[in-house]
């Protein structure tokens, strides 16, 4: 065949932007391919070729695993770790390893996002298809399929791959979800505009759409990740969200760490051996102090603290997928909606009808002539109203993209019927009605748009005998009457939109549907544009800077494509806002990943957008997201005290441990110490925090601005005071008590005053002090099981195994004195510095 070989070099690749808009017989030559499908010899060449192309995509997971071990803090850890399994502390070793192996496993996970973003977007193909090859009608599986295959489709199929249209018979596809827009694309082989946007594109079937009506075939274009909705999984993999100012702040917090571990490790055993003292003794406490100043916990602290939270949002129907969403969702500024499936039910009802009621559902019933339709207006017209009476029908005359009508004739009162609907444009044109008629019922039309209404016009006249075809029974009709459909608002979105907006968030509507039915469903939701912006071409003519103008207020976006929306929270991001992204298609899955918040509906959302989120709403309930909204601000509220006070008793750590080796003094804590004392003190701490309801009137507050660090002077301020108080109720017993009786007296006097300061001044950090305790059991039980540490711990035997010996009355005085100065220093400066309302 001619050009046969040209294009089978471009087997399996992307199809050009024209081929929707090329005749059938340049598409038939463009993929070397003919009516009766590929030879053998050629589909086993294009499947050699496209298994090539899958093979050098294949990334490296090992590598990937490697780059998550070998960050700086990681390496410090594993250093650590070995040396002090060579100095005999294995113990410690264990315990060093043991976080490695947790933080690592967190960080490997996350790894997989785009993987599973992929597979959810195979899966929403048929794990079959129907082909034509070399004459012959076969089933094959979908992996199975080549470029020029000619695909078979029918009512109730998914379509496997984007094919062109050669051939179609009352052919619809249900694009609801990669376009936004609900009503059925009908389907036809005649090329469209070169420039026709997606939902435009009769002439192209989509993998992943479902057949609602009619049958057809098609020429496969593009496979797997060339698809249009490959082309979406693509971008899902490509989005990075910005970090959250949490995650910012760790970032610096562990390049700080790093040096100043890095500093312990070489400056103090130096220092140590020109003072005379054992360099095996000294490397050891550079060991112990860069322990003690490596945050190794914060990463699993707040993965606990994420998880405790997101366990609260799922009693509210929220599920989280992804961790940074428990700080953003409570700082999002601005909420891009999808109108189709998020705003709405995506299904439509019937709002009006103009005409005899029962006539016009008779006659629409009758043309449609399938009692179980798939299509939604279909739908619609069944759940409305029954089959007519004795409707047998004698023939049918499918919908098409061209005449934009169906007809039916059928057998009722009083002989036979040609029944009508389609669009009232179509309708009315063959329809015996003066000019004067006809605009006046296109100005009606128009009116309905308006409102956010479709419109379906219904017509029928009464016959001798069945037409020869369409156009013979489509002539000189009688004009029933109009039927509008709407897809109604989704049960308490306009509350929720109007809390959203008390609590500072505005609402910006996306969507891919048509700017009057947009800009209607917008005005019923309670947001209120100025003016509807067209997305496509119209869209990218405005520069970031005029768009970012355009939506400083609530907007309204139609006709908005997958890189228009993407587009717009990257720009959004650029200018400060924390954006959050709301949508159930695959077309919305690119903005989901992208955004600070990605938010999915789980009973109707596609697997890639639940894949591409952050937040699902498990109940499809828009309303959920004010929940998640509180939810959020109160988690990063007890997040920021949490991390406040773990990061106040790590650098108080480092103090206590820092001053005595300054002085020539043996460290008060041996790494194991740390190790318990950190993970069973701080992070206990700091789970009890979570457990705090939230402060009152959280949605009364404007959301934090989206350009403050973490580390912001209320929370400095926080981690000062914990400092201060946890280093005065320590330091100066063991100072004491070391002079009095000894290191080992010194070092249990250091634990006991640790514990049973940690209690006391967690409570000034609380949100609200004066709570009563039922309402955090977590807070007094974990009070309860530190004290009683530190009591068997300092008073008995039990802590010989850590290597702590019972204090005596008078080292217990002490410890119990200075603690008391230390916790009287933080509550104080509680009190000068209201941190429990601002935090």
């Amino acid at each position: 065949m001619p050009g046969a070989t040209h294009a089978l070099s471009r087997a399996n690749t992307a199809p050009p932007v024209s081929v929707y808009a090329e005749p059938v017989a340049d598409v038939w030559k463009r993929t070397g391919s003919r009516p009766v499908g590929l030879r053998p010899e050629e589909v086993a060449h294009r499947a050699t070729a496209a298994a090539r192309t899958e093979r050098g995509r294949t990334s490296s997971v090992l590598r990937e695993i490697v780059e998550s071990v070998v960050e700086p803090l990681q390496l410090l850890l594993v250093v650590v770790g070995i040396l002090s399994a060579i100095f005999g502390e294995l113990r410690d070793a264990i315990a060093i390893f043991s976080v490695i192996v947790l933080v690592s496993a967190v960080e490997a996970i996350s790894e997989v996002r785009a993987k599973r973003a992929l597979r959810a977007l195979r899966e929403l193909s048929a794990p079959h298809a129907l082909v034509r090859r070399a004459g012959v009608t076969v089933t094959v599986p979908v992996a199975a399929l080549v470029v020029g295959d000619v695909l078979l489709v029918q009512a109730g199929t998914v379509v496997a791959a984007d094919a062109r249209v050669v051939e179609a018979d009352g052919l619809a596809t249900d694009e609801s979800r990669l376009t936004g827009e609900p009503m059925a694309a009908a389907k036809g082989p005649e090329p469209v505009d070169a420039d026709a946007p997606l939902a435009e594109r009769s002439s192209m079937l989509h993998a992943g759409t479902a057949v609602v009506a009619g049958a057809g075939q098609g020429v496969v274009v593009a496979l797997g990740d060339e698809t249009e909705i490959g082309r979406l999984g693509r971008l899902v993999a490509q989005a990075r969200e910005p970090p959250t100012p949490l995650q910012s702040a760790m970032a610096e917090l562990a390049r700080a760490a790093l040096i100043v571990a890095v500093a312990a490790c070489v400056l103090v055993p130096l220092i140590g051996v020109l003072r005379g003292r054992s360099p095996r003794e000294m490397l050891l406490d550079g060991l112990t102090l860069a322990f003690a100043t490596i945050p190794e916990e914060l990463p699993i602290l707040v993965t606990v603290l994420v998880a405790l939270g997101g366990l609260r949002l799922a009693q509210h129907g929220v599920l989280l997928r992804r961790l940074r969403a428990a700080e953003a969702v409570g700082a999002m500024t601005v909420l891009l909606a999808d109108k189709t499936g998020t705003l709405t039910e995506n299904r439509l009802l019937i709002e009006r009808i103009d005409g005899d009621h029962a006539r016009v559902l008779a006659a629409a019933a009758a043309a449609h002539g399938a009692a179980a339709a798939q299509d939604p207006v279909d739908r619609a017209l069944v759940e409305a109203a029954a089959e007519p009476e004795s409707a047998e029908r004698l023939a049918r005359y499918p919908f098409d993209p061209v005449r934009r009508r169906e007809s039916a004739v059928w057998r009722g009162p009083g002989g036979l019927w040609v029944a009508v609907k389609g669009a009232p444009e179509a309708v009315l044109d063959a329809c015996a009605l003066s000019e004067t008629e006809r605009l006046c019922l296109l100005e009606r039309v128009a009116r309905l748009a308006e409102d956010g209404l479709r419109t379906l016009a219904v017509a029928e006249r009464r016959v001798a005998t069945v037409p020869r075809d369409a156009a013979a029974a489509e002539a000189e009709l009688d004009f029933v009457g109009l039927a509008a459909f709407r897809d109604p608002l989704r049960p308490g979105v306009v509350d929720a939109v109007a809390e959203l907006a008390h609590a500072g968030v505005r609402t910006i509507v996306v969507s891919g549907d048509h700017p009057e039915t947009v800009a209607a469903a917008a005005r019923e939701a309670g947001v209120r544009a100025p003016e509807v912006l067209h997305g496509g071409a119209a869209l990218d003519a405005l520069g970031d800077d005029e768009l970012v103008e355009r939506l400083r207020g609530e907007a309204v976006i139609a006709r908005a494509t997958p890189e228009d929306k993407l587009r717009l929270v990257r720009i959004l991001q650029e200018h400060g806002e924390t954006v959050a992204v709301t949508g159930d298609g695959v077309n919305d899955a690119p903005a989901l990943a992208a955004a600070n918040v990605g938010i999915a509906m789980g009973a109707r959302g596609t697997d890639l957008a639940r894949e591409a989120a952050d937040l699902v709403l498990v109940d499809d309930a828009y309303p959920t997201i004010v929940g998640a909204v509180e939810g959020g601000r109160g988690l990063a509220s007890q997040l920021r005290r949490a991390v406040a006070f773990y990061l106040g008793a790590k650098i108080a750590l480092v103090v206590v441990i820092a001053v005595p080796l300054a002085l020539g003094l043996p460290a008060p804590f041996h790494p194991v110490h740390i190790v318990v004392l950190e993970l069973f003190m701080d992070v206990g701490a700091s789970v009890a925090f979570v457990s705090e309801p939230a402060a009152p009137a959280m949605m009364d507050r404007v959301p934090r601005d989206p350009a403050s660090r973490f580390l912001d002077g209320t929370q400095l301020s926080a981690i000062a005071l914990t400092a201060a108080g946890l280093t005065a109720a320590v330091l100066p017993a063991f100072l004491i008590v070391h002079a009095q009786s000894g290191a080992g007296m010194a070092i249990a006097a250091a634990v006991a005053g640790w514990l049973i300061a940690n209690v006391a001044i967690a409570w000034t950090l609380r949100a609200r002090p004066g709570l009563r305790l039922r309402r955090n059991v977590a807070f007094p039980l974990w009070a309860l099981v530190a004290l009683v540490a530190a009591f068997f711990l300092s008073l008995t035997q039990a802590g010989a195994a850590l290597g702590v010996e019972p204090l005596t009355v008078g080292a217990l005085a002490i410890t119990a004195g200075v603690a008391t100065v230390g916790v009287a220093i933080a509550a104080a400066g509680r009190v000068a510095l209201p941190l429990s309302r601002r935090l």
